[in-house]
């Protein structure tokens, strides 16, 4: 009996997509708030990865992709924030099916995701030929670990490659930030927002290990509450809450860690809550003088 809610069902309804048949099934109970979807809030959480949780309902990747809007090299900036709306869609599929098929869409869109910033991190300041074929490259390897992964049926090679993607960008991150932050205020900043970043991800990770290993307990008390407040214990829907943002926030970085804009002050540059984050510096408004040709232009900018 729910003390403070809507009531669980005894028994699942009948699922509209079928018998479960994926490997990986979660804490939260299937198909028991709708038979069309398996698990609601793992479905809706995974919105995070392209949706900025703000009364507009922006998108994360559209921000990206609208701030980027009629730069020349708009296209290779927002394959990174197509990567992740990948993710999104792909793992919100997943936990609203729990098929087998649907659980490859989740596993390949992280490392797609990944392999997008890792692209970029690795080919930022390279001719563009040698970019594009260290991306075939990328995609030719890619390509074939996808359909070993499916034919193989494994689960530890894709969190092994995953792992290691993870670390060969954040170990070039850190150097590309020695690089090209020289302003040592600037840096200061980076490096608080590497640390936020990283550390909204392992908290996210704890959390998800929290639901595999007290789901028992969780379940109980879930019931007892009752819907909708049960729906906070849904702890592997505050993973995909914390990984959507720690994404977004190693994203949006390397993007401005590889463009011409690398050295500058960073608050005003990312979404919401990631700007909260960052030092408001105070910026001064840019003085109207008159050219020696009779035409108005803006005097530079002061930023500190």
């Amino acid at each position: 009996m729910a003390s403070l809610g809507w009531s669980y069902r005894d028994k699942p309804y009948d699922p509209y997509w079928g018998p479960t048949s994926s490997k990986a099934n979660f804490c939260e109970e299937d198909y028991i708030v709708t038979p069309y979807i398996a698990e609601l809030i793992n479905t809706l959480t995974n919105l995070t990865y392209s949706m900025l949780p703000f009364p507009q309902a922006v998108l994360y990747a559209i921000h990206g992709i609208y701030k980027n809007w009629g730069r020349k090299d708009a296209f290779l900036r927002n394959i990174p924030y197509l990567g992740i709306m990948g993710v999104g869609f792909g793992s919100a599929f997943f936990h609203a099916t729990n098929k087998y098929y649907t659980q490859w869409a989740d596993d390949l869109s992280m490392l797609l995701a990944t392999a997008t910033v890792m692209h970029r991190v690795y080919t930022y300041d390279d001719r563009p030929l040698h970019a594009v074929l260290k991306g075939l490259g990328l995609a030719v390897f890619l390509t074939l670990f996808s359909v070993w992964h499916c034919l193989s049926d494994e689960i530890v090679g894709h969190s092994a490659l995953f792992g290691v993607m993870v670390v060969l960008v954040g170990l070039k991150t850190r150097s590309i930030i020695s690089d090209r932050v020289a302003d040592p205020v600037v840096k200061k900043e980076v490096r608080k927002l590497v640390w936020w970043g990283s550390g909204i991800f392992i908290s996210g990770y704890v959390i998800w290990n929290i639901d595999n290993f007290t789901c028992s307990g969780l379940t109980q008390a879930k019931r007892k509450i009752g819907m909708p407040l049960s729906f906070l214990l849904e702890l592997h829907g505050w993973w995909h809450i914390f990984t959507g943002i720690g994404a977004y926030i190693f994203i949006a970085l390397v993007e401005y860690l590889t463009s011409e804009e690398a050295g500058e002050p960073l608050a005003g540059r990312f979404a919401w809550p990631v700007d909260m984050f960052l030092r408001k510096r105070p910026r001064s408004k840019p003085s109207i003088v008159r050219t020696g040709y009779g035409t108005l232009s803006a005097a530079p900018e002061n930023m500190d």
